[in-house]
């Protein structure tokens, strides 16, 4: 039986205010081309998946990315079988098909420019479900704030090499900032009872909250992509810190390899479990 205690110690951001100075500090911050984002996976629990479409702005913009519209968007299966998606709204694209376990997935793109796209092909592993689902108190110490923290238990399969994404939603929205990524590989506990596995959400849980936990399965090439973002994107934002390079992901350009995108496409089965805090 293995117990998980799992902390995300982001850096602080030194701000300096220097006052009565009038030197002009110029920042080279790199400008790049505007790329294509893509978000999007393909699970096992739904009806209906997403990918989502934009385009990459400059470091110090602070304004919402703008969506990639038109596009031509498609799935295909180990098997041939092809998913067209519809664009429903700006950048937002839609297709009616559930994901299965042991199914392959390859996502294709054509933007209105006549950029061809391709991600890798991946593999919609199964995922094993959570045996209980609960909250610890704890006490403030050096490491962490008093108050309720989400705990639970599961068990991997044994001879199964294994990758897991938790995703937490509190009153029913998605905790989403990079500190709140958890990612972990089986690697060293096969087939183990996996008790306790207790993480420090950046908003602290209160009475009466309603958790909700996903456990989903990834790839090995998904758990890199994720960890990437989260070290390129906590720890950063002081005046002098190195501006953070873009994060490649899995998505290539058929059309002209050096136009790259941004962003990831998998493939992932679900299991869930949920609580109110303090019943």
């Amino acid at each position: 039986m293995t117990r998980l205690k799992i902390y995300y110690l982001a850096g602080l951001a030194t701000f300096i205010l220097l006052s009565a100075c009038e030197d002009v500090i110029e920042i080279d911050a790199p400008v790049t081309d505007a790329r294509l984002v893509v978000e999007g996976w393909v699970y096992d629990d739904r009806d209906t998946q997403t990918i989502l479409l934009s385009r990459s702005s400059p470091y110090f913009n602070s304004e919402t990315p703008p969506s990639e519209t038109g596009a031509q968007v498609a799935v295909t299966t180990q098997t041939g079988e092809t998913f067209s998606y519809t664009e429903t709204e700006a950048g937002v694209y839609l297709s009616s098909f559930q994901g299965t376990i042991g199914g392959q997935y390859t996502l294709t793109i054509e933007t209105s420019e006549g950029q061809q796209y391709q991600s890798s092909t991946q593999s919609l592993q199964s995922v094993p479900p959570i045996d209980s689902l609960y909250v610890l108190f704890e006490d403030e110490d050096e490491d962490e704030d008093e108050g309720f923290y989400p705990a639970w238990d599961f068990t991997d399969p044994e001879g199964e090499e294994n990758y897991y994404r938790w995703r937490f939603f509190i009153n029913d929205s998605l905790q989403n900032m990079a500190e709140d990524i958890l990612v972990f590989s089986d690697e060293f506990t096969d087939g183990e009872e996996i008790n306790g596995v207790e993480f420090v959400l950046e908003r602290l849980l209160q009475e009466g909250d309603r958790l909700r936990i996903e456990q989903l399965s990834i790839t090995e090439e998904s758990q890199d992509f994720l960890n990437r973002i989260q070290q390129l994107t906590t720890g950063v934002g002081g005046l002098f810190d190195t501006p953070p390079d873009p994060v490649r992901g899995n998505i290539s350009n058929t059309t002209d390899e050096q136009n790259y995108a941004l962003g990831f496409f998998g493939a992932s089965s679900v299991a869930k479990d949920s609580l109110v805090v303090g019943e």
